[in-house]
């Protein structure tokens, strides 16, 4: 009896000790991503990482929330409703989030590690659809707003804390602004240009205390896409802050689901690859948005169903991938708001571009829950998504395809008003804590800050997420690969003795 009351406490201790290790280390923040050239890598693994997202956007079909586009559901006080669709997103493989307008004075902490212990990231947009909370359509100066900067400056603190936070956008297809000035997109690109250089200048002079988020912008997909490119990535006034770190274009091109079913059939596709190509962008180039709902492809008596092969594509063929890094469908649940007559049917509409949508039809994330239902397309995006092949490609053995910075195009305006004169924001220093483990943890040194206004050198291998930092913040995410592995010997040494006990007592 002695003999099994030692085997069964034995028994007992190995098993809380397993739970306690091994839970933590599935569930703790995900490596933070780090780039190099124009690819994104696992700053743990070394791999690279390929972006399979979605746009989300949660509006629900009724109530008051109903008609507002800057509303923060990720929250901490809205777990209910996100919570229930990041077990759809993992699902669906998805790795990204993209989320377009946060409130940067409440938590997200729930919503991130959430995130992070399902393995996915996410692209926190800057600005918001209200007063001064975004680059304007009128003449510089005035585009850029002082509230502007200062809103970043808490967006930045609020999210830059946490491991899984992608990357930031500075601003969602400013190049649509057509009411002022020359009415073709380009009046404004200052205003955008210089709230670009601010942003990244606070960024680097917070790492003493926060990683070094990589800061870009999103575009409307509109030509001569190769001025887009050349324009936020040429150096102004020889500081290295003034080039965006990634750029995301929104291009919905592939829109013919029956007869588009291999790679080589999409014109549309291919020619945007060609372009990118011949415009030699050194930096990540993402599909901030991706997902013509044009086609004529019913599933079910759903009309217009798409069927995202173009999803796998980018991920796989070597067209597509040595240009791009992945893409974030448009969206995860169709907007009542934006479809003719605000009614939810069968039939094609413009406006309807969710994977699913909401139900019932006055639902309102309150009173009455919201339940998501999928399109018959999402099906075919599950497949997209988890049948991708992993890239092999690492960090280590890749040396970027092109390392040259692009000259400002002539057409478009250089000058840039100065920073804004505010008060600048503390850098922030919390690390929120994950399932036991703290966020915004690697080893920071403070000779890497740069003064607030300071200019930096710039350079395509000596940025804060490219090549010599990368390698410092991949030794300290690799320790906790190497804690994992710490971890595992324990537990094997403790299983040894267990079953060396259990010898003696035979």
């Amino acid at each position: 009896m002695l003999r099994l009351h030692l085997l069964y406490a034995a028994a007992i201790f190995v098993s809380s000790l397993f739970a306690a290790c091994c839970i933590q280390e599935a569930h703790a923040w995900v490596p933070h991503i780090v780039t190099k050239g124009n690819r994104f890598f696992d700053s743990a693994s070394g791999l690279e990482f390929r972006m399979k997202g979605v746009a989300y956007y949660p509006r629900p079909n009724a109530g008051k929330l109903y008609e507002v586009d800057n509303y923060d559901w990720v929250t901490d006080d809205h777990e209910a409703v996100w919570k229930p669709h990041l077990d759809i997103l993992q699902e669906l493989g998805v790795n990204t989030i993209r989320l377009y307008s946060v409130d940067p004075s409440k938590s997200h902490d729930k919503f991130m590690c959430e995130c992070s212990k399902r393995g996915i990231y996410v692209l926190v947009g800057m600005s918001a659809p209200c007063k001064n909370c975004a680059i304007s359509d009128a003449l510089p100066p005035a585009c850029y707003p002082d509230e502007l900067f200062t809103r970043a400056q808490m967006v930045y603190n609020a999210f830059a804390i946490y491991d899984n936070t992608l990357g930031f956008s500075v601003g969602n297809e400013n190049n649509l602004q057509k009411l002022s000035g020359k009415h073709d997109g380009t009046t404004t690109a200052p205003c955008v240009k210089a709230f670009l250089r601010d942003v990244r200048r606070y960024a680097s002079s917070c790492v003493g205390s926060l990683r070094a988020v990589p800061i870009g912008l999103d575009i409307a997909d509109i030509p001569p896409r190769a001025q887009w490119l050349q324009y936020y990535d040429c150096c102004v006034e020889n500081d290295e802050h003034s080039r965006a770190e990634w750029i995301g274009f929104n291009p919905y091109v592939e829109c013919d689901p029956k007869a588009h079913t291999k790679y080589a059939q999409s014109e549309g596709l291919r020619g945007l690859m060609k372009e990118y190509q011949q415009a030699e962008y050194p930096r990540p180039l993402m599909f901030g948005e991706f997902g013509c709902n044009l086609g004529d492809n019913t599933i079910d008596g759903f009309q217009a169903q798409r069927a995202f092969y173009d999803a796998k594509w980018m991920n796989e063929e070597k067209e597509m991938t040595d240009q791009i890094v992945g893409g974030n469908v448009f969206e995860f649940t169709t907007e009542r708001i934006h479809l003719k007559d605000q009614k939810l049917t069968k039939k094609r509409d413009d406006g309807k571009y969710g994977i699913g949508y909401f139900s019932p039809d006055d639902c309102d994330h309150g009173k009455t829950p919201c339940k998501f239902v999928p399109y018959p397309e999402f099906a075919n995006l599950k497949t997209a998504y988890t049948t991708t092949t992993p890239s092999t490609l690492t960090m280590s053995t890749y040396n970027g395809t092109h390392r040259k910075i692009l000259k400002c195009p002539k057409q478009m305006s250089i000058e840039l008003q100065p920073t804004p004169t505010v008060t600048l924001l503390k850098c922030s220093v919390a690390q929120p804590v994950c399932s036991g483990t703290k966020a915004n943890a690697f080893k920071k040194n403070p000779a890497d800050v740069i003064k607030m206004g300071d200019k930096k050198k710039p350079s395509n291998r000596g940025d804060s997420n490219t090549a010599t930092d990368a390698a410092k913040q991949q030794n300290t995410a690799s320790n906790g690969v190497r804690m994992a592995r710490s971890t595992t010997g324990m537990l094997s040494s403790i299983l040894l003795a267990v079953a060396a006990l259990w010898l003696m007592l035979l």
